[in-house]
């Protein structure tokens, strides 16, 4: 049997290289442990001549390429989360559809925690994906309002799901979580969507 052969590293513009890096480390989070996401491996996977130049020469940094990466997810999640609205507007009180259509943008939101509990973890401010999370979060209370939960409340629920998610991702493994754990967390939450305008009466909330 032949053996495989890498594809040949390509020469590309700024534009396309820049592009060709983001998408790397977004298909490598499906498989790569973060302390393995290194510049060569990025490079490899961007199929790049000379990538680990480049990275420097566009980003500055392998932790500033994941801070593009950070904001790149935002905007597909932010982009699908508003198509999510429209979607659920037909038939919002039903929590299959709701789910389903909510469903995708957790993976998305995923590798974005892992990704800035990294830029996190070496000395970049949380502000600078601040405006990023507000729209995240804006997005997620307009779904819930959807279903006829109270704004205070679809607020405070929808943090409460991305509190969960980036919880569940960079940490329940240090917290020696289950899997179980994390399945009985997840249905709890999501059972609490479903009761969220009887706990906002029961909290007072108008």
């Amino acid at each position: 049997m032949a053996k495989k052969t890498k594809p040949k590293p390509v020469r590309v513009g700024r534009e396309e290289a820049s592009e060709r890096l983001v998408q790397a480390v977004i298909s490598l989070l499906d498989t790569t442990p973060m302390n393995e996401l290194l510049v060569d491996l990025i490079a490899e996977k961007a199929g790049l001549a000379s990538g680990h130049v480049l990275v420097h020469r566009y980003f500055g940094s392998r932790l500033d390429l994941l801070s593009e990466v950070a904001h790149t997810l935002a905007v597909q999640m932010i982009e699908g989360l508003r198509a999510n609205v429209e979607t659920l507007k037909n038939d919002p009180a039903d929590p299959i559809v709701f789910l389903t259509a909510y469903g995708p943008s957790i993976g998305v939101f995923q590798k974005r925690a892992l990704v800035v509990s990294e830029l996190v973890l070496h000395g970049f401010s949380p502000e600078i994906h601040s405006a990023d999370m507000k729209k995240i979060l804006d997005a997620v209370q307009a779904m819930m309002e959807l279903r006829e939960i109270p704004p205070r409340a679809a607020r405070a629920t929808a943090l409460n799901v991305l509190t969960l998610i980036t919880m569940e991702t960079t940490h329940s493994q240090w917290m020696g979580a289950t899997q179980a754990d994390r399945d009985d967390l997840r249905n709890m939450t999501f059972t609490e969507i479903g009761l969220a305008s009887q706990i906002s009466e029961m909290l007072g909330w108008k």
